[in-house]
């Protein structure tokens, strides 16, 4: 796996082309197994998809191979992976079992910008938003790109409703990745995929490179980014280790 980790640390569209495989085609049945417990506890937070794009589930499902459905879980239940569909920009159905720190069904029917608004010091990431519409609604065109954090907080799932617990020391603490793929397909529309890892940091920390990239990275941080990721108590604790 690629280490996203840069110094500085930046928030901009970095999105690069790609011609692997968009999903895992044999996804592990840990994921699956997860994905439908979110979905039992908090279903109408993580799924939604408008009334206009039921037709546009089923393409997703016929392009991933699976039975004809214009469900979003029934895909989702399939994947590893994270899922949404956009037309023109606009989100039109999602089903993030995994999300990192938000409410994935109250982000339906906003474009690239207004879905991004809240991140502190994005900017540049939402001057791109035009721009970055237009490059992954073209048919066949794939792109990826990587985001990642610290948190306390050992699930998959990010969400709100989730506690986080106090962070004390370097053991409490876990590196999570997401590896965002886009595909477009006919039409404007464009399918995001989002496999998230979870790793705990310790198993990392023996990586002296690593170790400081990841130091490196949150200390060039705005307070204000640092407050959005929840990593200023992190910060401290990371510092006592270097």
């Amino acid at each position: 796996m690629i280490f996203p980790v840069k110094v500085p640390y930046t928030i901009s569209a970095d999105i690069t082309k790609y011609t692997g495989e968009v999903f895992n085609s044999k996804p592990s049945e840990e994921y699956i197994s997860q994905k439908a417990k979110e979905i039992s506890l908090y279903r109408d937070k993580l799924l939604h998809t408008q009334q206009d794009a039921y037709d546009h589930v089923r393409k997703l499902s016929i392009y991933c191979g699976f039975n004809e459905t214009d469900k979003i879980e029934e895909v989702a239940f399939q994947l590893e992976e994270d899922i949404a569909i956009l037309h023109k920009g606009v989100l039109k159905s999602i089903c993030f079992c995994f999300p990192s720190g938000f409410v994935p069904a109250s982000k339906i029917g906003m474009n690239f910008f207004d879905m991004h608004l809240p991140i502190a010091d994005g900017d540049r990431l939402r001057a791109a938003s035009n721009k970055v519409t237009e490059l992954i609604s073209k048919e066949g065109a794939s792109f990826r790109r990587y985001v990642w954090t610290v948190s306390s907080l050992a699930s998959l799932s990010q969400l709100p409703s989730y506690t986080r617990p106090e962070a004390l020391e370097l053991s409490d603490l876990y590196f999570r990745t997401e590896t965002q793929t886009t595909i477009g397909h006919t039409n404007d529309i464009c399918f995001f995929f989002v496999k998230v890892n979870m790793t705990p940091l310790k198993t990392i920390w023996d990586d002296a490179e690593k170790r400081k990239m990841i130091t490196d990275s949150i200390n060039s941080m705005s307070d204000d980014v640092l407050t959005y990721k929840n990593l200023h108590q992190i910060k401290s604790i990371l510092n006592q280790y270097l």
